[in-house]
């Protein structure tokens, strides 16, 4: 378009300059005819200039660009490729060489890490582990001990007796036993291969995998011992004292008679803290006449009597009793001969002397005066429950 209009230009410009030359020396021709010419021919040169295959388009229509494109001319141009490489949208793979002996740690089978115990507790810590590597595990692998708190484990343990193929999981345990002191533990531990080369799990960055406890302070060890009396007495309100026997009650002579009974309370340690004691009645018990009657209920009260004397025989209605009996069948009763705080102070504070004495006696009345013997002939043991110290 841009070049046909030059050219329609260029022939206006022609066509003024014939004209302005109108008036020079043309030979024959006349003006008239002269003019007639020009304009016949500017006619014919600008027909001309129309009748190419542009003539017939849209004159508002966008053409195309007289701009080489690639190769050959016009509408016939070839698109041709360009010089710069594109980038690939998919990127090629790359072979990578799998280790023959690799692994991954998967989770702990038994024993959390933080788990705790007693001191010197025994326990077996199990792990699952992956074998991620190319080469099969076989009964040359082992885990081994790589520092730390080995906690009595062995140097190294056999994985497996079988095959672990690759991409499967193994459980591989250890048994470990608790330190004796308080604190936290770890040990930890590596793969072995068959050529005795080292290597770790993928999923750690120190490849260890470990076991971690915490062991607790000792928890204070109770026992219970059975103690038998070690000597007896019995007082006569102011006639007779023995030493072989310990009954309570009143005589045929309506005499109070008070029974007294001594243990040897060394086994307990010192520092020893009593948590519990019974008074149990010995097997073989029995009774004389009726002192569960008007004589009231059988009780035992602490006392340090050292030797039995005539002063250790206590007035009716004596008060802090540690266990008390109201009839015989009581005595054999289990909550009934559980002593009170009374008795077990009693105890407590007897083992600075190893020495633990106790008095019987009926509470109300010394006597019922009825010339009856009313007696309760039994010996008695203790039964400590106490925390070492």
């Amino acid at each position: 378009m841009r070049n046909q209009m030059k050219y329609t230009y260029t022939l206006l410009i022609l066509l003024a300059l014939l004209i302005s030359s109108c008036n020079m020396p043309q030979g024959n021709i006349d003006p008239p005819q002269q003019t007639a010419e020009i304009l016949t021919a500017v006619a014919e040169t600008v027909a001309a200039g129309e009748g190419n295959g542009d003539a017939t388009q849209d004159p508002g229509a966008v053409q195309p660009s007289d701009t080489p494109d690639g190769t050959g001319e016009g509408e016939n141009a070839t698109l041709q490729p360009s010089d710069t490489p594109f980038p690939s949208s998919t990127p090629k793979p790359t072979n990578t060489t799998i280790p023959c002996s690799q692994a991954s740690f998967v989770t702990d089978v038994t024993i959390p890490d933080g788990k705790k115990f007693e001191p010197g507790d025994t326990f077996t810590k199990t792990w699952r582990l992956k074998n991620t590597g190319s080469c099969a595990w076989t009964a040359g692998y082992d885990i081994v001990f790589s520092g730390g708190d080995a906690m009595g484990a062995p140097a190294s343990v056999q994985i497996t007796s079988g095959t672990v193929q690759p991409g499967n999981n193994v459980d591989v345990s250890v048994d470990l036993e608790a330190p004796a002191a308080e604190g936290t533990y770890r040990g930890n531990w590596q793969l072995r291969d068959p050529s005795g080369v080292l290597f770790g799990v993928q999923n750690s960055s120190s490849g260890l995998f470990w076991v971690e406890i915490k062991v607790k302070e000792a928890a204070p060890t109770e026992k219970t011992v059975t103690i038998d009396f070690s000597s007896r007495g019995q007082v006569e309100d102011g006639l007779d004292i023995r030493t072989t026997v310990n009954n309570a009650g009143d005589t045929s002579n309506d005499v109070g008679l008070q029974g007294f009974l001594s243990y040897d309370v060394s086994g307990i340690p010192n520092g020893a803290t009593i948590l519990s004691a019974k008074l149990v009645a010995k097997s073989g018990h029995d009774t004389l006449g009726d002192p569960f009657g008007e004589l009231g209920c059988l009780r035992a009260y602490v006392h340090n009597y050292g030797t039995v004397g005539y002063e250790d025989f206590k007035p009716a209605g004596a008060t802090g009793a540690i266990v008390r009996f109201c009839t015989p069948g009581e005595v054999d009763t289990a909550s009934l001969q559980e002593m009170n705080s009374s008795g077990i102070d009693g105890i407590q504070d007897a083992l600075a002397s190893d020495l633990f004495q106790i008095r019987l006696q009926f509470k109300e009345k010394h006597t019922n005066n009825d010339g009856i013997a009313d007696v309760f002939r039994g010996k008695f043991k203790i039964v400590v429950t106490y925390e070492e110290p």
